[in-house]
C-alpha cells in the first residue's frame, strides 16, 4: 500500500504518551496513552506500563476512561491513578501482582490531583477540589449553567477552567487500604505541589495564604503542615513565583522552581532552581550560570505544554534533577548542591516533557518529542549515561506516511542569530518555487522546538513551504532575549519575523509573491500587528488574538496581571498602550484576514476578534470569522477533536484560496 501523506484526521491515529513513572525499583514504566474517539468527539486516557529496559509493554486499564497520575506505592505492590469523569474523580488503586483495579476513596462531587504515596505506603496525599454546592448538575451528571455567577473577587475565572464557584484546592490525605479521606489544610486559599517529608510526618506544599493575594498571581509561598494535627507553618522563602516541590531524603531541605521578581509572571524573569531549609534559612540559587529558564514552554499540539514536573532528589541528597527550555530544547540537568554545579543528563536534542527518576537514584524516564514522529518514552541509565527509547507506540502510523521531517535552520536578523524549523512539501523540488507560510507562536514567552508537530506536516502535504521560529520575547535563549518585548511587544519580533521570511525567500524554493502568515495567542497578536504594518503576505490567519490592549486588561482571566509590561494600567499608560494595540492600525490593512476565535476563550476574550473583523468589515477589506462554541483558549492543543479538523480546514482552506 503506497504511503499516504499527512491529513487532517490523523489526530484520531495518534496515541500520545505522557507522565512516565518508574517504580522505586527502577524496573518499570508506568505512563499514560492518551487518544481521540471520531465518534464521540472525546478524549480517553489508559494506563500502560513498560520495562525501563523497553520490553514487556502492557495496557493496564481498558476502555473509554480517564486515567490520569499513575503513580507507583513504594513497595511496587501496587499502583494508585485517578479516573475521573466531568464531576467526579476518585483514586483507585491496582494490584502488580494481577487482579482488577478498584476504587479507593468515595469523595463526593469534585477533582482529584497531584497524588502522592507517604514513605511507608499507608497513606497517600491528593489535592482535592470539592464542587460547590451552587453547582447543579443534570440527569447525566453533567453541570448545569447556573441561573446567575455572584463574584466579588478580581480572580474569578481561569482559561481552560471557566467560571470559578466557591471552594478551593486543598491538600488531602487518605488511607491507602481503607481510602479513608481526610482533609489536611483549610481556608480560603488554593493549595499546590503537596510532597512529604520523609518521616511521613509532615506535607510540605505551595500556597499564596496572604491577604489580596489575587492582586499578586505570581508571588507564592512555602507551606509545611502536620498530617497529624493540621497545623500550617510558613517557609519564609524569598518574595517571587515558586512551583514545583521536592524534600530532601534527610527532610532538612526544600527545593523549587522560581525566582525572585514578584509581579513578573509572564515569563521574561528565568526561573531557577532554589533550596531552602525546612526552617527558612540559607536560601541558594542553582543554575544561574545557565540563563536559561526552568521550565517547560515549548508548544506543540501533541505535545504537552507547561507542565511542570517537581524537582527530583537523587538517594544522596546531594544532587537535584529539573528541567530546563534550552534552544527549542528541554533538557533535564543536575544540580550537585555541594558545589553548585548543573550539568545536562538528557541527550543535547532531546526535548523532554516531563520525567521521573527511581528511588535508587540508577534510571531516569522522560517522556519525549521528536521532529519525525510523535512522543514516545525514554529511559537514561544515569549510571552508564544512555538513553534509550522504550516504546514505539506510534511506529505503524510514521512508517505509513510520507513526510519530510522538519529541518532545524539559522538565520540572521543582521545582529544576531536565531533559529527555527523549515518543512517542505513530501514531494520537494528544489527547482520549484512554493507557496510559503509562517507560524508565529503564542506565550510571547514560549518557543517551538523540536516537536512533532501536525499543524505544520498537514500544511506542508498540501503544498506549502512552512516556517516556525522563536523571534525575540521567546523564552529559551536567556533573559535578555525574553525581556527584549518587555514595553514594546510588537517591535523586536516584527523585524526577526521579516528577517526569517527574507531567508526563506533566498533558498529560492519560496515564490515572494505567495506568502501567508498565521500564528495564535501572541502569534495572533503578531498576525494582526504584521498585517496592518506591512502589505508584503497576500492573506492571513489571526487565531485567539489580541488587537487591543487596554481592553485586553480588563476582559482577559488574567489581563490585569501583565500591566508591569507597559509600566501601569492603561488609565496610567494610555499612549503606550495604544501604541503597541494592532487596533489602533487597523486601517492600514490590505491583507485579507480569516480570524479563528473560541467563544469561551477567557485568556483572549472573543471580543479581541470582534474588534478585527468588525472593524476590516466596515473598511471593505476581505475577511471572515470563524468561532467555536465552548472551546477555550487552548483550541488547537485541548479542543473537541471534530472542532480541531475543521479549524485546521478553515486554515488550509482559506491559504489555498489566496495562494494557490
Amino acid at each position: 500500500m503506497p504511503k499516504q501523506t499527512i491529513r487532517i484526521d490523523d489526530i484520531y491515529k495518534f496515541k500520545l504518551v505522557q507522565d512516565p513513572q518508574i517504580s522505586y525499583d527502577g524496573k518499570t514504566v508506568a505512563f499514560l496513552v492518551e487518544w481521540m474517539d471520531k465518534k464521540d468527539k472525546a478524549y480517553y486516557t489508559n494506563v500502560y506500563t513498560v520495562g525501563s529496559n523497553g520490553r514487556g509493554l502492557k495496557q493496564l486499564t481498558f476502555g473509554k476512561r480517564n486515567d490520569v497520575c499513575p503513580r507507583w506505592s513504594p513497595d511496587g505492590k501496587r499502583l494508585a491513578f485517578v479516573r475521573k469523569n466531568e464531576t467526579i474523580s476518585q483514586i483507585w488503586t491496582l494490584p502488580m501482582a494481577g487482579g482488577e483495579a478498584k476504587p479507593l476513596t468515595k469523595l463526593n462531587r469534585g477533582g482529584v490531583s497531584e497524588l502522592r504515596w507517604s514513605p511507608n505506603g499507608k497513606k497517600i496525599a491528593f489535592l482535592y477540589h470539592p464542587i460547590g454546592k451552587e453547582v447543579k448538575v443534570d440527569k447525566d451528571g453533567k453541570p448545569e449553567t447556573p441561573v446567575y455567577r455572584h463574584y466579588k473577587d478580581i480572580f474569578y475565572r481561569l482559561d481552560g477552567q471557566g467560571f470559578f464557584d466557591s471552594e478551593f484546592t486543598h491538600v488531602w490525605v487518605c488511607d491507602s487500604k481503607s481510602g479513608k479521606a481526610k482533609q489536611i489544610v483549610k481556608g480560603p486559599y488554593h493549595d499546590m505541589f503537596p510532597c512529604w517529608s520523609p518521616n511521613g510526618r509532615e506535607i510540605g506544599f505551595i500556597s499564596q495564604r496572604f491577604d489580596n493575594w489575587q492582586l499578586r498571581l505570581d508571588e507564592q509561598e512555602l507551606y509545611r503542615v502536620s498530617v497529624k494535627s493540621g497545623k500550617v507553618k510558613k517557609v519564609s522563602a524569598p518574595n517571587g513565583p515558586k512551583e514545583g516541590l521536592a524534600w530532601s531524603p534527610d527532610g532538612k531541605t526544600l527545593a523549587y522552581l522560581g525566582h525572585q521578581t514578584p509581579y513578573h509572571s509572564w515569563g521574561s524573569i528565568n526561573y531557577e532552581l532554589n533550596t531552602i531549609d525546612k526552617s527558612g534559612k540559607n536560601h541558594r540559587i542553582y543554575g544561574r550560570k545557565l540563563d536559561r529558564t526552568a521550565y517547560p514552554l515549548t508548544l506543540g499540539d501533541i505535545t504537552p505544554s507547561f507542565v511542570i514536573t517537581s524537582p527530583a532528589f537523587g538517594p544522596d541528597g546531594q544532587n537535584v534533577y529539573y528541567g530546563i527550555s534550552n534552544d527549542g530544547r528541554q533538557a533535564v540537568v543536575c544540580a550537585n548542591l555541594n558545589s553548585g554545579e548543573v550539568v545536562p543528563v538528557t541527550e543535547p536534542d532531546a526535548l523532554a516533557a516531563t520525567f521521573s527518576i527511581s528511588a535508587t537514584g540508577s534510571k531516569l524516564v522522560y517522556h519525549g518529542a521528536m521532529l519525525d514522529a510523535p512522543d514516545e518514552v525514554f529511559s537514561v541509565d544515569l549510571i552508564k549515561a544512555q538513553t534509550k527509547q522504550i516504546t514505539q507506540l506510534n511506529r505503524s502510523y510514521i512508517n505509513s506516511r510520507k513526510y519530510i521531517p522538519a529541518e532545524e535552520i539559522e538565520f540572521s536578523n543582521g545582529r544576531q542569530k536565531l533559529m527555527g524549523w523549515l518543512v517542505k512539501p513530501p514531494n520537494f523540488n528544489p527547482k520549484k518555487k512554493y507557496p510559503f507560510i509562517l507560524n508565529i507562536h503564542g506565550g510571547p514567552r514560549c518557543q517551538y522546538g523540536r516537536t512533532f508537530y501536525h499543524e505544520m506536516y498537514v500544511l506542508a502535504s498540501k503544498g506549502y513551504v512552512v516556517m516556525y521560529t522563536n523571534p525575540r520575547g521567546s523564552q529559551g535563549y536567556g533573559f535578555t532575549f525574553a525581556d527584549s518585548i518587555t514595553g514594546k511587544w510588537a517591535e523586536p519580533a516584527m523585524k526577526d519575523l521579516m528577517a526569517a521570511v527574507d531567508y526563506a525567500i533566498s533558498l529560492g524554493f519560496v515564490h515572494k509573491n505567495k506568502l501567508g502568515v498565521t500564528g495564535g495567542s501572541y502569534g495572533g497578536y503578531m498576525t494582526n500587528w504584521i498585517v496592518t504594518h506591512t502589505n508584503r503576505f497576500k492573506a492571513a490567519v489571526t487565531q485567539r488574538c489580541v488587537s487591543d490592549m487596554s481592553s485586553m486588561f480588563g476582559n482577559s482571566d488574567v489581563g490585569w496581571d501583565m500591566s508591569w509590561e507597559f509600566g501601569g494600567p492603561p488609565w496610567e499608560q494610555r499612549e503606550t498602550y495604544k501604541k503597541w494595540s494592532p487596533i489602533t492600525y487597523i486601517n492600514k490593512c490590505k491583507t485579507p484576514l480569516l480570524i479563528i476565535h473560541s467563544e469561551g476563550d477567557l485568556r483572549c476574550n472573543i471580543e479581541q476578534g470582534d474588534q478585527v473583523f468588525t472593524s476590516l468589515k466596515y473598511l471593505g477589506i476581505e475577511t471572515e470569522y470563524v468561532r467555536f462554541p465552548e472551546e477555550f483558549h487552548g483550541l488547537s492543543r485541548h479542543g473537541r477533536p471534530d472542532r480541531r479538523e475543521a479549524r485546521l480546514s478553515f486554515i488550509a482552506g482559506w491559504f489555498d484560496k489566496f495562494l494557490k
